[in-house]
């Protein structure tokens, strides 16, 4: 069943918000981070902030092929002060389980339209792996 494409354009720029505050997170996390932990966790989040851009990059590119144009709409305040590698984490699954879950919402809202289907079943199959690889880095 296919979805107005409107609500599946407004569908995508929400995921498009989301992964860029992941990047912003991620981007302000790696910095809060001081000492052995930093050095344990700054190419985790290095590439935690790669990979969401590249998320919002492939989304964004997703409406241009709708014919539409990307809308950003992001309200976000990020605290600072020093954190810890168990916070860190902890934020950093709670933020993927997030973006997780919004994926397999929209899901169902692009069965029957092949590109989008395979793009958000893909999302959601990156997702489930950075929650299960952080989720053992806090056993």
């Amino acid at each position: 069943m296919k979805t107005d494409r409107t609500e599946v354009v407004e569908d995508l720029n929400r995921l498009m918000a989301e992964e860029l505050e992941a990047f912003l997170r991620y981007f302000q996390m790696r910095y809060r981070l001081r000492g052995v932990d930093r050095l344990a966790a700054d190419k985790l989040f290095e590439e935690g902030t790669r990979e969401t851009l590249e998320h919002a990059e492939a989304i964004a590119k997703q409406i241009r092929a709708l014919g539409h144009v990307p809308q950003l709409k992001i309200e976000l305040e990020l605290r600072g002060g020093r954190t810890n590698l168990q916070e860190a984490l902890a934020e950093m699954l709670e933020v993927e389980r997030q973006a997780l879950d919004a994926y397999k919402e929209v899901l169902p809202r692009v069965t029957g339209d092949t590109m989008l289907e395979d793009f958000i079943r893909k999302q959601i199959s990156v997702e489930t792996e950075h929650v299960q690889e952080i989720a053992t880095l806090l056993e």
